[in-house]
């Protein structure tokens, strides 16, 4: 039964709408009905390793794992019971196993307390959260094993820091550029002893690594702030040892190099465009560093959801190029991707910021997309009206 006549226009609520509607949006829907809870089992969770199983505890609602549970028949539950025994790895310490902490728990849920649309909405909710954990384990671990490998000595304790801290501000607090910067070359130029070679070499691969940027970043604050900092004397040096490249850096060839590398070039570029207060370059680069960031999503959500609301306030605010509208619309055409390995609450964040954005700035009504170079602006729109995902799945068949 239908509460409010707009319900009809929810996807799959009328009896001829063949549209997949798929677990997320049952869920914000409450579509419950139909939903066969007799069928769980414990398939796709007794498969987790005890790392992804851990992650799974630690990052879902242990509530909704409780009630999933709760739905599972004796058999099943046994299963999960034996899988806690022989796979789970508990943390040094720990009194009981993690077969007892269930039991017990189980033994203190009354499940008669628990609804039917409790129950559905478990069963529906659960393969999201299990394909989440498993996503953002092996992501997390991915990514720490490729951040390292252009350090230039991660056992070495102090250049970690320094490097480590660099590093970290493009991929988490990218908000914070060029302020971070200019603090960590600031505590980098007191440690640094140009008499000892072991420093020199070390600045030399930070030359190598994100010369180009803090070069930039220098000439940006000197621009607009006009005074002196840490970044002038981190150039100074770099033009002083005559370690300043010479090779002009493009978005092509940028294209071609590994993430780290893209994601410094492609921020100096976007720092070029602000300095040359070119605004083409700027958003085109803006948009790169976005797609960028987003290449290791969720592990670094706080810097890729920054940088995309970013770049849709300034579509909003700025005149925009066929090719940069295009770009722009292109990226959010893919954005539904990530809903294949996102938790129901992580998808509904994701979505709820891209709709205030929109609400708030109105990066859809730039007149560029009224030109018919440009993709349509419904791509977009489709936020609103929960079909963004219809869109992306019509683009791969």
């Amino acid at each position: 039964m239908f509460k409010k006549f707009t319900d009809l226009f929810k996807r799959g609520n009328l009896p001829d709408d063949t549209r997949t509607v798929p677990n997320w949006l049952r869920i914000k829907n409450a579509q419950f009905s139909g939903v066969d809870v007799s069928k769980n089992s414990v398939d796709e969770i007794v498969r987790l390793t005890s790392d992804e199983f851990n992650e799974l505890v630690s990052s879902s609602d242990n509530g909704l794992l409780f009630t999933y549970l709760a739905t599972l028949s004796k058999k099943e539950l046994e299963r999960f019971y034996d899988y806690n025994d022989r796979v789970v790895k508990l943390a040094e310490g720990a009194e009981i196993s993690a077969r007892e902490q269930f039991e017990g728990a189980m033994a203190g849920i009354d499940v008669k307390q628990i609804t039917n649309e409790q129950r559905a909405r478990a069963t529906l909710e659960m393969p999201l959260m299990i394909s989440f954990a498993k996503h953002i384990y092996h992501r997390i671990t991915d990514f720490m094993e490729y951040a390292r490998a252009d350090y230039f000595d991660f056992e070495n304790e102090t250049f970690r820091m320094y490097e480590g801290h660099l590093s970290k501000i493009m991929w988490d607090e990218m908000k914070y550029i060029p302020n971070h910067f200019e603090q960590v070359i600031e505590y980098f130029q007191g440690f640094y002893d140009e008499n000892n070679e072991e420093h020199k070499a070390f600045f030399a691969h930070l030359c190598q690594r994100f010369g180009l940027l803090i070069a930039t970043l220098n000439r940006l604050v000197v621009m607009t702030e006009n005074r002196d900092s840490s970044l002038n004397w981190f150039t100074g040096k770099m033009i002083e040892y005559e370690l300043v490249g010479s090779a002009e850096i493009s978005v092509s060839q940028s294209q071609t190099l590994t993430t780290d590398k893209k994601l410094i070039n492609f921020l100096t570029l976007m720092f070029v465009g602000i300095c040359d207060e070119n605004e083409d370059n700027y958003l085109l680069n803006l948009i790169n560093v976005v797609e960028t960031l987003f290449e290791w999503y969720p592990v670094n959500r706080v810097a890729c959801e920054y940088a995309m609301v970013e770049m849709m306030k300034s579509i909003a605010l700025k005149e925009v190029n066929v090719e940069n509208a295009n770009a722009f619309l292109s990226f959010f055409e893919e954005l539904p991707r990530f809903y294949e390995v996102l938790s129901f609450g992580k998808i509904m964040e994701l979505k709820e910021l891209v709709n205030q954005t929109m609400a708030t700035y109105k990066p859809q009504d730039n007149e560029i997309f009224k030109s018919k170079e440009v993709k349509n602006k419904l791509i977009l729109l489709n936020y609103f009206v929960d079909m963004e995902d219809l869109y992306y799945d019509a683009g791969k068949k």
